[in-house]
């Protein structure tokens, strides 16, 4: 299941506990962590008759970063560190999330560019492989375009046009708070002055342009985790909000939601997202699978769907269907190989369509 932060407490209580006269053994050390996944893609893939595009059985996805990290911890049991996140491929925003950190008995306060609380605390369905529930389904089976290149469908990473995990900004520069778990509950708090929602944070000038980005941005998220009678259960609960005085435009909300059950090697789980806005996210996806998992072996099956509103006022919504089927083993510490069955379709308002049908061999390494 998946690995969840340990929590944070209040920020006044970080002041008292700063406060206190301390002395660091030693200073901050940056050390290197990250990751590296590579999947190759073998299949076929069904345009529409207006997309100009033809496109080819194979391909290869890379997904990566390298992780600059550092900590120490004073006499009087407080944390301080910091994190920045390099992606391992050229990238707009080359930099992802960068942020430092305060941790002790309090919980933990991140300040910095990070994801949202509601966004970092979710649950959704198992998986093995490259994850459906995200923006990579556009690389293996990409949605329709137009005959000018146009995509004649709506994406949106962190909408419910992709994932059921919502965030209404992109690693901006915030505050988050995640309380200690107690009793296997843990909460969890960001404040986003500006959200861009470009991966790239907003430090020129630090407050939002209230004509073209959202601002105030408040996400609250939550959830339990504990392991009873040989069951292992994890819930969760989200929501976003920002103002948005772009033009005439409803404030938009996000829910989300997910549950994992686990017993003797087995998971099962899903979750669910909704965004309530005037924009073309606005709609509702969910996602549903289960694992087992014996020694180094893990098999997954799992399901999403999408419906958003779309932009090409066609008089229906834009659709996405995924199934994917899967298998990993554990090579050794930090290395795993996959394998992965993938089918995805594409349904536009406005008539356009694409599907596609094909196997990922994958290889993932951490650091």
């Amino acid at each position: 299941m998946k690995k969840v932060l340990l929590g944070s407490t209040t920020l006044a209580a970080i002041g008292a506990v700063v406060a206190a006269p301390a002395a660091a053994e030693e200073g901050v050390k940056l050390g290197l962590g990250g990751y590296f996944n590579t999947f190759f893609w073998a299949g076929s893939n069904d345009e529409d008759d207006a997309d100009p595009r033809d496109l080819g059985a194979t391909g290869l996805f890379i997904d990566g970063e390298v992780h600059f990290k550092g900590d120490t911890t004073l006499d009087n049991g407080v944390t301080f560190g910091v994190q920045i996140e390099m992606e391992a491929f050229q990238s707009g925003d080359q930099i992802d999330e960068n942020y430092a950190f305060i941790e002790g008995s309090f919980g933990r306060v991140i300040i910095g560019g990070h994801n949202s609380a509601a966004f970092t605390m979710q649950y959704a369905a198992p998986f093995v492989g490259a994850l459906v529930n995200s923006g990579w389904i556009t690389s293996f089976i990409p949605p329709p375009q137009t005959t000018g290149g146009s995509l004649a469908v709506t994406t949106g990473f962190r909408t419910p046009a992709l994932s059921t995990y919502l965030d209404l900004s992109d690693d901006d520069h915030g505050l988050t708070y995640f309380s200690p778990r107690f009793s296997g509950f843990q909460v969890g708090a960001s404040y986003i002055p500006a959200a861009t929602e470009n991966g790239e944070g907003k430090n020129s000038p630090v407050q939002a342009d209230k004509n073209t980005e959202l601002h105030d941005l408040l996400s609250i998220g939550a959830n339990y985790v504990e392991s009873f009678g040989g069951f292992d259960l994890a819930v969760a609960a989200g929501y976003n909000f920002a103002s948005d005085d772009t033009g005439g435009m409803d404030d938009p909300e996000q829910y989300s939601a997910g549950i994992n059950i686990g017993f003797s090697g087995f998971t099962i789980g899903g979750s669910v997202g909704i965004e309530e806005s005037d924009r073309a996210t606005d709609g509702t996806a969910f996602d549903i699978g289960a694992s087992y998992a014996t020694g180094p072996w893990t098999i997954a099956i799992t399901y999403f769907h999408s419906e958003v509103e779309g932009a090409n006022n066609g008089g229906g919504e834009d659709e996405l269907d995924a199934y994917q089927g899967g298998i990993s083993y554990a090579i050794g510490p930090g290395i795993t190989a996959s394998a992965n069955v993938l089918y995805a379709e594409w349904d536009g308002e406005a008539g356009a369509d694409a599907d596609g049908l094909g196997g990922i061999l994958g290889l993932n390494i951490g650091f």
